[in-house]
């Protein structure tokens, strides 16, 4: 071979190793994008399966949603040993937390922590993700508005949003919303009104919230038995987009984002610890159907401050009193939810085997329960919940004086 084939000989495979490195920069770019592209929708529920796997239920957020900062002076928790005829409900727990796949519980009596326990290899400082318990956070947010006077119940979506003024949501009060009963459309399998496709484009920042809730499909009336549009405030159907709605009625009312609104009314109210954090898109709107993550303790301490403040006569207790009444015949979306008969403001009530109780619940077993007659309730994050074990405990707390 002469020096001028060798020459182009080399140059030719450095050509080709040039190609092979394009064509493998380029694959490598092209999974990379569909990674971000999926990445969000996996952030929305990395979870395989019913349930909330640890991936969801224990996370810090994403750099887009609000951040909760520390409070100096928060709600005082006292530790308290187990007294008489608690012993043998603790004990109960501690078998049941051993023998599921709760990952957090405490007990409390008033502002006494009786028990807690964090299964092995979770920090103190853990963030819990509340999911749809902080729905009934969102309740709680809208009824400071109203005791503020700066909402009604019977302020319609349209009068407070006049984009929505022409539509069959526009027609529904702020009640209708709080009780799942806009009459509209009911929402895919999970509750959900966002598909895969359109939670990509909603982490992405390509689409926000709201304009989710003004596509014809969310906002346009279901149809009744007789193919006739369903009304407001007949029909109990658990769905996210009516929270999501109150979100946005409570922003405007207030003049502020409503995860500031929550930080402002509930949270520093109570007062927690913090760090926390509230899901958003972003647009910085609040996940209104879900947005909440703490740690456990400041969960507690949101429990006891709403079973403090529903017996203390104010605005705001009265507001849970009503709350915590059967609103409406609920029929639930799945398992655990289907322990209850009735439903409030974003809370469940008429539980079978507890019927004087009232429940903030996630899907795959995130619980704070309380009572009407006393002041001891539960906080449970769990993978997926152990729904009659977990019942009778409570139903056994609950009883005691």
């Amino acid at each position: 071979m002469g020096a001028d084939q060798v020459r182009m000989t080399i140059w030719s495979k450095t050509v080709e190793r040039q190609h092979t490195r394009v064509a493998l920069a380029l694959r490598h770019l092209a999974v990379g994008t569909l990674l971000l592209l999926q990445g969000p929708a996996i952030a929305q529920n990395p979870c395989e399966g019913r349930g909330a796997c640890d991936a969801l239920l224990i996370n810090k957020g994403r750099a887009w949603d609000y951040q909760v900062g520390l409070y100096a002076a928060p709600r005082t928790l006292s530790p308290q040993a187990p007294q008489g005829q608690e012993q043998a409900v603790v004990e109960a727990m501690k078998r049941l937390f051993t023998a599921s796949s709760m990952r957090a519980v405490v007990l409390l009596n008033g502002d006494n922590v009786i028990h807690s326990a964090l299964k092995d290899g979770i920090p103190e400082d853990a963030l819990f993700y509340g999911l749809s318990v902080g729905k009934t956070v969102t309740a709680i947010a809208a009824g400071q508005a109203i005791c503020q006077k700066l909402i009604s119940l019977d302020a319609r979506v349209g009068e407070v949003l006049p984009e929505f003024a022409t539509t069959d949501m526009g027609k529904a009060s702020l009640k209708n919303l709080l009780t799942m009963a806009s009459g509209t459309w009911e929402g895919l399998r999970d509750a959900n009104v966002a598909t895969p496709e359109q939670f990509r484009e909603i982490w992405s920042g390509r689409l926000f919230i709201k304009d989710l809730m003004l596509m014809p499909r969310v906002h346009t009336a279901e149809k009744d038995s007789l193919g006739n549009p369903r009304a407001p405030g007949q029909v109990f159907s658990y769905r996210n987009s009516d929270p999501e709605m109150v979100a946005l009625m409570v922003s405007q009312a207030t003049g502020m984002p409503f995860t500031n609104w929550v930080e402002q009314s509930v949270l520093r109210t109570i007062p927690i610890q913090g760090p926390a954090v509230l899901r958003t898109d972003r647009n910085k709107d609040a996940f209104a159907s879900g947005a909440l993550q703490m740690h456990l303790h400041d969960w507690a301490r949101l429990a006891a401050w709403v079973s403090t403040t529903y017996d203390d006569g104010s605005c705001l207790g009265n507001f849970l009193k009503e709350a915590a009444a059967p609103q409406l015949p609920a029929r639930g979306p799945n398992g655990p939810f289907n322990q209850f008969g009735s439903y409030g403001y974003f809370t469940w009530v008429d539980h079978k085997m507890v019927p004087d109780s009232f429940y903030a619940h996630g899907v795959g077993g995130q619980i704070v329960a309380w009572n009407r007659k006393n002041k001891r309730t539960m906080v449970v994050f769990s993978n997926e919940s152990p729904a009659n074990d977990l019942a009778a405990i409570y139903r056994d707390w609950s009883k005691l004086p």
